[in-house]
């Protein structure tokens, strides 16, 4: 009842603020049997195209308010991740646990970068074994589909305080390329913290303007956490891959004596979610443009 309540005041909210015709609502009011696709349409036209700043108080209501609305239309399970995601931006971690598990109760596939986001919102609710959990399925499902399409070489070490995992690109991308990543996981509450191996074209295009001369690939190592990211220095060609592997592990194996946890926020401030999770867990194919530099 506590949610229903909850519902109906993001409904009402939604009805003054005059959106009311983009997602269907004056139907719902005259208690019409059901919704239909276009109801559905209206929805994602009102997520994708706001008619107002699209802050994240907008999603949160609005797709709450289609959820209260529609509950029984399919597209509900991806209006539950669209609030979860809206209430985890707006401060709401309560709110954003529930619309995360809504989300799985009807069947949605949580992204590794979605199971993050859940393993943070946990954890901001004092949820912490499901938290561990969540971050857990995040780093399993990311290597899963690494594996499943051939596009990394894995491996796993067992250290004091957690698990660090290797990663081998065999086919990175052209410009852009990751050849190696090395995660670090905690064994108990913690989040993860990452070192790559990649291209820094920025970098080198930087050094050929200062130096008048041109500066062949310029290849880095560079440390991730939910935080911060730092550059570690440059990888040349006397360094071997096992040297770098050995040098990556120490300085994650001393990550895990203290990991990085939930970083508090003022309340109505956003939940301090990890913002270099598409970097951290890199697929090939999904470049983050901040690899430039």
């Amino acid at each position: 009842m506590a949610y229903s309540r909850f519902a109906l005041k993001a409904v009402s909210a939604l009805i003054a603020s005059g959106i009311s015709a983009l997602i269907g609502l004056a139907p719902y009011a005259h208690a019409e049997p059901a919704c239909g696709l276009a109801d559905a349409a209206r929805y994602q036209n009102a997520i994708a195209a706001p008619t107002e700043e699209g802050s994240p108080a907008y999603f949160l209501r609005t797709a709450e308010a289609f959820i209260a609305a529609c509950p029984d239309r399919f597209e509900v399970r991806d209006a539950h991740l669209v609030a979860a995601r809206a209430a985890l931006d707006s401060g709401r971690a309560d709110v954003s646990a529930f619309h995360y598990d809504a989300a799985l109760a009807a069947g949605a596939q949580l992204s590794p970068s979605a199971r993050m986001d859940q393993a943070v919102v946990l954890m901001a609710t004092g949820e912490q074994a499901r938290s561990r959990e969540a971050r857990n399925l995040a780093v399993s499902g990311w290597l899963a589909s690494l594996d499943a399409t051939d596009a990394a070489k894995l491996a796993s070490y067992k250290v004091s305080g957690g698990t660090i995992y290797s990663v081998r690109y065999t086919h990175p991308d052209p410009g852009l390329a990751v050849t190696a990543l090395w995660m670090a996981v905690p064994t108990g509450t913690g989040l993860p913290s990452s070192i790559l191996i990649r291209n820094a074209p920025q970098r080198a295009a930087w050094r050929s303007l200062r130096e008048g001369t041109d500066v062949a690939e310029l290849i880095v190592a560079e440390r991730l956490s939910c935080r911060s990211a730092a550059l570690l220095g440059e990888v040349t060609d006397d360094i071997s891959l096992e040297d770098i592997d050995r040098g990556a592990i120490s300085e994650l194996a001393a990550y895990l004596g203290d990991p990085d946890t939930l970083h508090s926020t003022d309340k109505g401030e956003p939940i301090a979610a990890c913002f270099s999770l598409n970097r951290m867990m890199h697929v090939p194919g999904q470049a983050d443009t901040s690899m430039l530099r």
